[in-house]
């Protein structure tokens, strides 16, 4: 008897769950995203929710909670309540962090449920318009002649600007000073000051300051060159080969949520990546078209755990 009641019990909320992930959604949802805003992972989540909200006629409110690279943000969706109404999106800070920081307050897998990759973003090697560094090889011959005293701006220790360049310098050679801010924007400012040497910067965040004149831009990190700078050479043409560095965006939700509202977010988004709209979005912020739905992101969870793991490590990149 006591069997047969589990059983009932049991029984019962599936078919609440499933009611309920038929219904989803009927309120506003959230995107929430663990960086600051100027970045392609922001411009990404706005151009969404402005359309996603179309489609499933509920308001999509974009919240950015930037801090700790990115944890404090991510902690909070792991937190909140399971009922396909707040999503992560982010980038490879979502798995570098613990490796970083040796221990963070959530699983990067366990706590998570993977929705989509969305995109794979190439940085850009930019320096401030009065620079005496006018290419890469330039940068390189001076801090070898100069070591520690090269220095460059990130968004963090972990983030991807402090990734790309911590691979840079082992793929060079080269001792880099790294000077760490909470954004990537931030960190731009300061390179368009002059109060550090560079950085590796998302298009979205230095495209603008490029076409200003106040940036010059040197490289792009990606193996090819990008559609939106199709002039400017990768690391590698520029004497480096081996070298590259490819970012992510996608989106997360909290590990309990219902596969049906899981699967419907993703359905949508592999629409909308195809439009046009998005596709144009694409060529003027320098980020190729990534997709993977649900199962084939989830799919990736170990294998992309261990990759960004190991570009850690063998980067003898530090939490700062």
């Amino acid at each position: 008897m006591k069997r047969l009641v589990q059983i009932t019990a049991t029984a019962i909320l599936i078919v609440a769950g499933l009611v309920h992930a038929a219904e989803w959604p009927t309120k506003t949802i959230t995107f929430f995203q663990p960086y600051g805003p100027g970045t392609n992972l922001d411009s990404i989540t706005r151009f969404l929710a402005e359309r996603m909200g179309s489609e499933f006629k509920v308001p999509i409110v974009v919240e950015n909670k930037a801090g700790a690279n990115g944890v404090i943000g991510t902690e909070m969706v792991a937190r909140m309540p399971a009922d396909g109404y707040t999503f992560l999106f982010t980038g490879p800070g979502h798995f570098t962090n613990e490796v970083l920081m040796g221990k963070v307050p959530f699983d990067p897998i366990k706590d998570f449920k993977p929705v989509a990759r969305l995109a794979s973003v190439m940085l850009v090697l930019v320096v401030p318009k009065a620079s005496p560094f006018n290419s890469v090889k330039d940068i390189v011959d001076y801090a070898k002649k100069n070591p520690g005293k090269v220095t460059y701006a990130s968004a963090g220790s972990g983030s991807a600007q402090h990734l790309s360049a911590a691979g840079f310098s082992a793929a060079t050679g080269v001792s880099l000073l790294h000077v760490p801010y909470k954004t990537q924007a931030q960190a731009t400012t300061d390179t368009i000051g002059g109060q550090v040497d560079f950085t590796f910067a998302a298009l979205t965040t230095a495209g603008a300051q490029i076409k200003a004149g106040n940036l010059r831009a040197l490289a792009v990190t990606g193996p090819r060159r990008t559609q939106s700078l199709p002039d400017l050479p990768t690391v590698a043409e520029s004497g480096y080969p081996g070298y590259e560095f490819f970012s992510f965006n996608a989106v997360f939700v909290s590990a309990a949520t219902p596969d049906e509202i899981v699967r419907k977010f993703s359905d949508s988004l592999a629409t909308l990546v195809k439009t046009p709209r998005f596709l144009e979005l694409s060529r003027l912020q320098g980020f190729e078209i990534d997709f993977a739905d649900s199962t084939a992101w989830a799919a990736m969870m170990t294998s992309e755990r261990k990759k960004w793991a190991d570009l850690i490590r063998t980067s003898g990149a530090k939490l700062e």
